[in-house]
């Protein structure tokens, strides 16, 4: 028995091959290499650490790698539907293997490149997904020259739940770092801004 395929049905079945996968990576790797990383540490991420791609003036990957009690727990990879599109588009290829082929590069490439900048060990990224909306980057807070303790405090309280009592307690005990706090609360506050 003879089995004929046709040239469409040729390409699906060769659709998966290692040389369309080595083609998104390549095209991967000069993306990010135009793009530049911003880092959130644990301190001023709820106890998770995440890292955001600025590539063009917009947001084009983010990386949340959440813990719980201090230990890592997963890891969520957030692309932008604008690059998935271009590499399906391009290379006539169904999104799920797109998204597929970008999360095991990022895992594999991009991953243990960020365990060493921030010290962390055993992470990984186990699943993906895309958002519509492009967000504009936003640089890194810097603590403003010559401001002092009472105005960071201020701020603080004018834009989160906190009580002044209670948050000059928990700085002076230690459970809260001031300066860490405050470029927190500026970063959300930017973000809310953006939105």
């Amino acid at each position: 028995m003879k089995y004929i395929i046709t040239e469409e049905q040729y390409r699906k079945l060769n659709r998966s091959s290692q040389s369309i996968s080595d083609a998104i990576v390549k095209y991967l790797n000069r993306y990010i290499d135009g793009g530049k990383r911003k880092i959130t540490t644990k301190e001023r991420n709820y106890g998770n650490i995440r890292e955001d791609w600025c590539i063009g003036g917009k947001e084009a990957i983010t990386a949340i790698y959440f813990f719980k009690d201090g230990r890592f727990d997963q890891g969520k990879l957030i692309v932008f539907q604008n690059l998935v599109e271009s590499l399906t588009k391009r290379l006539s290829l169904r999104k799920s293997y797109v998204l597929h082929v970008i999360l095991e590069w990022y895992d594999e490439t991009m991953v243990p490149k960020f365990e060493q900048i921030v010290g962390e060990s055993g992470l990984s990224i186990e699943d993906i997904g895309t958002l519509d909306k492009e967000y504009e980057c936003i640089p890194e807070p810097e603590k403003p020259e010559g401001i002092t303790d009472e105005e960071m405090i201020d701020f603080i309280v004018q834009n989160t739940l906190y009580d002044k009592e209670d948050l000059i307690r928990r700085i002076e005990s230690g459970d809260e770092n001031l300066d860490d706090l405050y470029l927190h609360v500026v970063d959300i506050w930017k973000n809310r801004r953006n939105s």
